[in-house]
């Protein structure tokens, strides 16, 4: 750095490879970088690694997501909600190959938060039962809103006329062991509108944006309880959720939810040290 004279008057900016600048009126001059700096420590790159299979969902399901998140004023945005919510969430670990072609694994994230209480599922006999309480309504994609409302509501305590019920399944092929490529999901998510007014047939509610042709799937009656039933779980795993909303824009409100897996052995290997490790050794 050097004192820098000028019959000029006041000098700033960059020329050749000097930056020049003032500091309580007298100019100076400093070599400018020929260089940035990337940081690439170990606690560094976890952090960076980290947010791939975060960023990577977001992108594949992002459709779905764009009234889930309560707040969304200014420059918050449910990109921003999703990575914030889901960062506390434990790592799945990518390549750099894995990250740049857009893979992602299945994993418990967060696709919903709010006020209204959480709606509450679970997976057993390749079913994904809702708590939600339907009677012995039975319920195929001939059932119609209005019908699927009155019972909803008259069943459930804190749901009303209007309400909506999106309903978001997510499939992805097992992979033998690690040297096996993930393969890229398949989605299906709808919106019902618990509209005592509304003759629309389950079958005929359009499936929201997706970047996938997945099967549509079929609510159904398990037990009394609103269910999804879901085939190949010996060679997909799937993941479930179910989001309660009501009202509209940013005035909309909604229930808490994430997503909940069939099985958790490919989250679990993607979450391992021995996966970071190989992640890790992509970037260097």
């Amino acid at each position: 750095m050097v004192k820098v004279k000028s019959s000029f008057g006041k000098v700033s900016g960059t020329k050749a490879n000097t930056i020049y600048y003032e500091v309580n009126g007298v100019t100076f001059g400093r070599s400018k970088p020929t260089k940035m700096g990337n940081p690439k420590t170990e606690a560094q790159m976890k952090q960076r690694i980290k947010m791939n299979n975060i960023l990577n969902t977001y992108k594949y399901i992002k459709g779905y997501l764009q009234q889930n998140f309560e707040g969304i004023i200014g420059n918050k945005n449910a990109s921003s909600f999703f990575r914030s919510y889901n960062l506390m969430k434990t790592p799945v670990w990518l390549t750099k190959e894995q990250k740049e072609s857009c893979k992602f694994v299945l994993a418990p994230y967060v696709v919903a938060q709010g006020r209204i209480n959480s709606v509450g599922y679970e997976f057993k006999d390749d079913v994904f039962v809702s708590d939600i309480n339907v009677g012995d309504l039975e319920i195929n994609d001939e059932t119609e809103e209005r019908v699927l409302s009155s019972v909803i509501c008259g069943n459930n305590e804190g749901w009303t006329n209007n309400d909506t019920l999106q309903v978001i399944l997510l499939r992805q092929k097992r992979v033998a062991s690690l040297d096996e490529e993930i393969a890229h999901p398949t989605c299906c998510s709808i919106l019902v509108n618990l509209d005592n007014a509304s003759a629309t047939k389950i079958g005929e509610i359009p499936v929201l944006e997706s970047l996938s042709n997945m099967s549509r799937f079929s609510l159904c009656n398990v037990d009394g309880k609103l269910s999804v039933k879901v085939t190949d779980t010996a060679e997909y795993t799937y993941a479930f959720a179910v989001v309660h909303g009501r009202g509209q824009g940013r005035d909309k409100i909604v229930s808490s939810q994430q997503l909940f897996l069939s099985d958790t052995s490919l989250y679990d290997s993607y979450c391992s040290s021995e996966v970071f490790n190989i992640a890790y050794e992509s970037y260097k």
